[in-house]
């Protein structure tokens, strides 16, 4: 069994949108939930989110999106993305970077991505409404891609020029687990040299005010103290969105490319969905 190693960090989260800001963050006990604008409504009981900062995603047309210094993307990618694909990418880059990949290590066939998500609740249900109101011609040409559970995977497989193994994971929450479990098991059985596993959401109405429904998400609108998972006076979870990446890859590929890894991957158990 090859040994699997962290050599690659991206993020694009509610605490920070590079690895040393959220390091920094989490050290620091800082939090990035706040109030949402768009929970205000009156009929809205969930105030809070954990929202994703230097972006506006607002619009369904991601031509008008707005993005960090740094990140630029050609009109025919943005035309196929989602605000979580957005995410997810900028991560990706971050990652590629910081494991010091050059472009034969990413596009390969022993290089491969699984990535997790739930889609675009946002984006389906508009271009959904859309067909029905104006025809089905009249609905973007990539509609579908850009929104539907596989948007992030097929989205980056393809922008990347990606060419080992890749899938999606949509199991709930267990679903990132999965993804670097099944990552890690590709990598110590020798079918990969690197995998990119890749967490993203939207974070919008859409993706977190669902939750609500279920009676899961947290109806405490101060932000200090809504999100308190061990609390005997928790309420529910708090939502969120962004995208995250790592990079694994085998022992062998640590050596060749003498970098220095993060950390090492000892195993994934899948009946308990756990990682080491």
């Amino acid at each position: 069994m090859a040994r699997v190693f962290v050599t690659g960090l991206g993020f694009i989260t509610s605490i920070g949108n590079d690895s040393a800001s959220v390091e920094r963050n989490l050290r620091d006990l800082r939090h990035g939930i706040e109030p949402y604008a768009a929970f205000a409504a009156a009929g809205i009981p969930v105030k809070v989110a954990g929202t994703v900062k230097g972006f506006d995603t607002t619009s369904n047309d991601p031509e008008e999106w707005s993005l960090p210094a740094g990140y630029a993307f050609k009109r025919e990618l943005l035309r196929s993305m989602s605000p979580h694909v957005l995410y997810a990418s900028c991560a990706l880059q971050q990652a590629i970077a910081d494991a010091r990949l050059a472009p034969a290590d990413v596009s390969n066939d022993q290089t491969g991505l699984y990535a997790a998500s739930a889609g675009s609740p946002r984006l389906l249900a508009a271009n959904i409404q859309r067909m029905h109101q104006h025809g089905v011609m009249r609905c973007p040409p990539l509609a579908v891609v850009a929104s539907i559970a596989g948007a992030v995977q097929f989205n980056l497989v393809a922008h990347w020029k990606i060419k080992g193994s890749s899938t999606g994971f949509a199991s709930a929450c267990a679903s990132s687990a999965h993804a670097l479990g099944f990552a890690v098991d590709d990598i110590a059985l020798g079918r990969q040299d690197r995998m990119f596993v890749v967490g993203a959401e939207d974070g919008n109405v859409e993706t977190i005010l669902p939750f609500a429904s279920m009676r899961a998400l947290s109806l405490n609108p101060d932000p200090a103290t809504a999100s308190r998972p061990f609390d005997a006076g928790r309420d529910g979870f708090v939502g969120t969105g962004g995208g995250v990446v790592l990079v694994l890859e085998s022992e062998a590929e640590v050596l060749r490319r003498g970098v220095q890894p993060y950390c090492e991957i000892l195993g994934f158990t899948l009946d308990r969905k756990s990682v080491v």
